[in-house]
């Protein structure tokens, strides 16, 4: 049987349970919450909206329409100074 080989290759069990016992140490989280649930937000809490995502909402939208906005009339000016015509200068 598989027991018996290992018993026979020299394997032992109590050496291998002792050198378990500082990896299994080192696993354990660094602190244990005697619940999750107390840790997580109140409603309340979790509700509130930050300033900085308004900000990032906001400058996120609006610093790449400007962009393209600005893009597009500086290609429009250019392919009219191309052409020619009244609106080239």
């Amino acid at each position: 049987s598989v027991a018996q080989k290992v018993v026979e290759s020299g394997f032992d069990f109590k050496k291998a349970a002792i050198a378990a016992i500082p990896a299994a140490a080192i696993s354990t989280p660094a602190f244990a919450m005697d619940s999750i649930v107390e840790a997580l937000p109140t409603q309340t809490l979790s509700l509130e909206v930050q300033f900085g995502a308004y900000l990032a909402v906001l400058l996120g939208t609006f610093l790449p329409v400007l962009f393209l906005i600005n893009l597009y009339i500086q290609t429009e000016s250019r392919k009219a100074g191309k052409a020619g015509g009244q609106d080239s200068e």
